[in-house]
């Protein structure tokens, strides 16, 4: 597991104990978005015969990208104040890797070929809510460990940072209220899925019911 998720469990763990005195707790769920990025660009080589000339002979380039895909979000955490709430997340989506073959030795047509690419997210995240009338504006941010598993190929772990911020809107009240949360946050990852090892940034965004007990 990542070192960066280790530290944000270990905080869990220890703001734990202050929290279960308060008896605040909060659980939720939605759907999830992960936008996609620009995955890398190779050109497929061979060997050329000396006597047809110096370098590489390429035999078709290749042109990535990892597109945007749906998911499912779900979180438990707890309140260490009644404005600052800690959470440990997870987050599943199913992408598709896909690669544009063009410039084909033999003059074959340009094409597609897609990868699918699930991916899972998991780590932890700090909210500050401010107050509001109806609708409870806050921003985030955390860290998580992010493991892309694309058929057929080498499994791609990245740690990851975000920062963001989100409304909340409570639709019951009394001691267990049920509510509704929606966040976006920006997705720093030092690597992902493709033909290149660079980082990306990205967008993320979840919305879903909340359980506060």
């Amino acid at each position: 597991m990542n070192r960066v998720v280790l530290i944000v469990l270990t905080v869990l763990m220890v703001l734990l104990p202050t929290a279960a005195q308060a008896q605040s707790f909060e659980f939720g769920g939605g759907f999830a978005f992960t936008g996609g990025y620009r995955a890398g660009s190779a050109a497929a080589n061979e060997t050329r015969n000396p006597s047809t000339g110096a370098g590489p002979l390429t035999l078709f380039q290749t042109d990535s990208r990892l597109l945007s895909a749906p998911g499912v979000d779900v979180y438990a955490g707890l309140y260490v104040t009644r404005r600052l709430f800690v959470c440990a997340q997870f987050q599943y989506s199913h992408a598709t890797l896909r690669t544009h073959l063009s410039s084909d030795l033999e003059g074959a047509s340009d094409t597609d070929a897609e990868t699918d690419v699930p991916s899972f997210l998991y780590g932890g995240t700090a909210e500050y809510q401010f107050t509001a009338a109806a609708w409870t504006p806050f921003v985030s941010g955390g860290a998580a460990h992010v493991r892309d598993v694309p058929d057929g190929g080498d499994v791609v772990t990245a740690a990851e940072i975000h920062a963001g911020g989100g409304v909340r809107r409570a639709l019951t009240h009394g001691r267990h209220p049920f509510g509704v949360r929606g966040e976006v946050v920006a997705s720093y990852r030092s690597r992902g899925a493709g033909v290149d090892s660079s980082h990306h940034v990205l967008p993320r965004a979840s919305v879903g019911l909340t359980w506060r007990f």
